[in-house]
């Protein structure tokens, strides 16, 4: 019986100790089973190669109670060894479970992230299309002022041109009329005489 569960426990051991990782907890409970195990199967191993002299090499009754014991002792540490790798796997998938779960946040996160991301993108385009509009409708509006100011000015100055000749023909029919009036009154003189 205990050849047949050798092998299956050992696997057992093996898998246990292949499943760890560096990062496993140094206080890891499995390793010292594992020896204290190993330090049993000596144990039967030993009580299971006593034979009485007495008996015809045949083991006595405390040979075969202490095989016993000891088989006890192998079955129980199993049961401990079985008990670690169960606690041992648990961790595992605890941890597997809670760096899944932490990876599906990181996830989220990122989505959001890019989401929002894309959308102050969007508003920051709507803003960028926005003022260049006004920038074109400032520039048109400055360039009809621009232009609006230039009829100004041009009528303006067509006035000033106009005013200047008119005040340029005032003064010529001024002195014209002064002269005028200076030979009438030289003409009279003159038939006086």
């Amino acid at each position: 019986m205990i050849k047949r569960l050798l092998p299956v426990l050992l696997v057992l051991a093996s898998a246990a100790a292949f499943a760890q990782t560096p990062s496993a907890a140094p206080d890891d409970p499995l390793p010292s089973l594992i020896r204290e195990r190993e330090t049993l199967v000596r144990q039967y191993e030993e009580a299971n190669a006593q034979r009485n002299a007495f008996l015809a090499n045949k083991p006595s009754k405390k040979d075969l109670q202490e095989v016993v014991d000891a088989l006890k002792g192998i079955i129980r540490k199993d049961t401990e060894i079985v008990r670690a790798v169960q606690a041992a796997t648990l961790r595992k998938t605890a941890a597997v479970v809670a760096e899944n779960q932490q990876t599906k946040q990181q996830i989220t996160v990122a989505q959001t992230d890019q989401t929002s991301t894309r959308e102050r993108f969007h508003d920051l385009e709507n803003q960028i299309a926005n003022l260049q509009e006004r920038d074109r409708q400032r520039t048109k509006k400055l360039q009809e002022l621009q232009a609006t100011a230039e009829e100004a000015t041009d009528a303006r100055t067509s006035r000033e041109l106009l005013a200047a000749a008119l005040a340029v023909l005032s003064v010529g029919l001024l002195f014209y009329v002064l002269k005028l009036r200076g030979r009438l009154s030289a003409a009279p003189t003159r038939r006086r005489k």
